[in-house]
């Protein structure tokens, strides 16, 4: 699909709270969203999965292959199960990643944070909390699967940043149980 393409369905899918599909670059699965709102470069969505939202994701929209709306019995299922009324939009500025990240920092949220490294294309990830950032880099102090917090901060060049995911199942129940952050 042609960016124009991809931009005419997340306009139309935020206006009318559309479930869709979609198709990211690099990546063979295919996704259930929510498209909730976008700007020039970034998009906001509800993460859907076996009927179920599982919180916000903020990606670019150059990563996006394909994406279309789905109308089928799934969304049948959502309206019956109740699932299109949790969708909630936020207020949040989609400008930059910088304006995503002070609304992120304005509320302590710990969020997924991925990147993509510019020599090989792979993808990392680090779980945790936004520490500072500066012109070119994003800091974020991680947890591990211990919930014991990174001595040090990952370091993440915003050229990087793919997306952020916060509110997730995953997320939010681990962070009841770690101890204080130190940022």
């Amino acid at each position: 699909m042609k960016k124009f393409e991809i931009t005419a369905v997340l306009e139309e899918a935020c206006k009318q709270t559309l479930l869709c599909r979609m198709f990211l670059r690099a990546d063979p699965n295919c996704y259930n969203c929510f498209p909730l709102k976008k700007s020039e470069d970034l998009f906001l969505y509800m993460d859907e999965q076996d009927f179920r939202l599982d919180g916000y994701v903020v990606r670019r929209i150059k990563d996006v292959m394909e994406i279309s709306s789905k109308v089928d019995l799934t969304n049948d299922i959502l309206e019956s199960e109740g699932v299109t009324s949790e969708i909630k939009k936020l207020d949040i500025d989609l400008t930059s990643w910088e304006s995503v990240l002070r609304y992120l920092d304005e509320k302590k949220c710990n969020a997924i944070y991925e990147s993509e490294d510019r020599d090989s294309g792979q993808i990392d990830y680090v779980i945790g909390r936004l520490e500072k950032m500066d012109d070119r880099y994003l800091y974020v102090r991680g947890f591990d699967i211990n919930g014991k917090w990174d001595e040090k901060s990952t370091r993440i060049a915003f050229a990087g940043l793919v997306s952020i995911s916060f509110g997730t199942r995953y997320v939010e129940v681990f962070s009841k149980y770690l101890p204080a952050c130190p940022v």
